[in-house]
């Protein structure tokens, strides 16, 4: 018999904070040093590309989504992810940069082409909204204080409360279909294997590319 779904999520979620608080610093900000100007711009490119990314993998997921109620939850996500998108652009080039020539990281590839090929809701909310939007509600609050006052206001009013919602959305879901033993195992499995990946995308466009493991599943 599966465990009780909320046991389950306080648990998976117990988990990943414990993986985290294991790794050093710099794997487990997105920004570690004030940054203004041209350095502000480009270390804002991966962010933008994630969340331009985010909006047709998360579109594709909703397709997987049986739930009609989550469904329209997910689709409101996908919103939020191209109003960051939008935004961050728009901070670029104030900044003196811009998106034209970007190329991301193989990591940032992988790390979506990995999000995009799990088939199963349960894995999906576990991954995305419960692992790694999680932590981006911590990374995101550095940004208050390692960017410029327009930078931060730009997180502050148009992108840190939105992750909120993110999270708690992989909570949702995973109360719907992570009620099995064999939902559980693959929900387990899947935060697993993002976060390593999530780590090693995060090392290769922070120059910090000591090898992490991740695992194909």
């Amino acid at each position: 018999m599966a465990r009780e779904v909320d046991e389950f999520i306080q648990r998976l979620d117990e988990d990943n904070e414990s993986y985290f608080a294991s790794l050093p610093e710099t794997d487990t900000v997105y920004w570690d040093r004030p940054l203004e100007g041209l350095a502000a711009a480009q270390s804002l490119l991966p962010r933008w590309y994630n969340e331009i990314r985010g909006v047709d993998i998360i579109g594709r997921f909703i397709s997987r989504i049986p739930d009609m109620s989550l469904k329209a939850l997910v689709g409101r996500q996908v919103g939020d992810e191209a109003k960051h998108a939008r935004h961050c652009r728009r901070r670029i080039e104030a900044l003196g940069g811009s998106i034209i020539d970007f190329q991301p990281t193989s990591e940032q590839v992988h790390f979506g082409d990995l999000l995009d090929s799990m088939a199963y809701p349960e894995e999906f909310f576990a991954a995305q909204q419960l692992t790694v939007e999680t932590q981006s509600l911590k990374r995101n609050e550095l940004a208050l204080s390692r960017f410029d006052p327009e930078t931060a206001a730009m997180f502050k009013k148009h992108i840190n409360p939105d992750e909120h919602f993110h999270s708690k959305l992989g909570r949702v879901g995973l109360q719907v279909f992570a009620r099995t033993d064999a939902a559980q195992e693959r929900a387990w499995r899947a935060a697993e294997i993002i976060r390593d990946a999530h780590v090693a995308m995060v090392r290769s466009y922070s120059g910090n590319e000591t090898t992490v493991a991740v695992l194909d599943g």
